[in-house]
């Protein structure tokens, strides 16, 4: 009886685990929905177009965003860019904060560190093809 629990334990965290990796998705829709949402995000900051609610919808929707790119070079073993991913989706964490405490200073440090998490990436993994399209770079 014992081993036959033990069994469907192991079966059970071997299915979880198959399910979350295939729940990954790939990189490069994920990072086509960072660029714009980080640019508008920056630009609304800079020109106080957006309420503070607004900016702090867009820096959650961006923490999720980087919690997604972290699974994902996570699954390729990246571990730098899973770093810099959970770097990224801290200091959006951040930028919410701020954004609801209507802390513009705050703010500003905030979307600087994503934009230096971001840069740091990109400079190690991202590859610019001819087409002006890019691919992720492993090491």
């Amino acid at each position: 009886m014992r081993k036959t629990s033990m069994i469907i334990a192991i079966c059970g965290v071997v299915a979880m685990a198959l399910t979350l990796y295939a729940q990954t998705r790939d990189l490069d829709p994920v990072m086509k929905e960072i660029g714009p949402a980080f640019t508008n995000l920056t630009k609304g900051m800079g020109e106080r177009s957006m309420a503070g609610a607004d900016v702090a919808k867009e820096a959650e929707k961006l923490q999720k965003l980087f919690q997604e790119t972290s699974a994902f070079m996570k699954s390729k073993n990246i571990q730098d860019g899973v770093g810099w991913a959970n770097d990224a989706a801290n200091a959006a964490g951040e930028l919410a904060k701020a954004a609801k405490a209507n802390d513009a200073d705050a703010m500003k440090v905030a979307s600087g560190n994503i934009g230096k998490q971001c840069k740091a990436c990109h400079a190690v993994h991202r590859e610019q093809l001819p087409d002006k399209t890019f691919k992720l770079k492993t090491p």
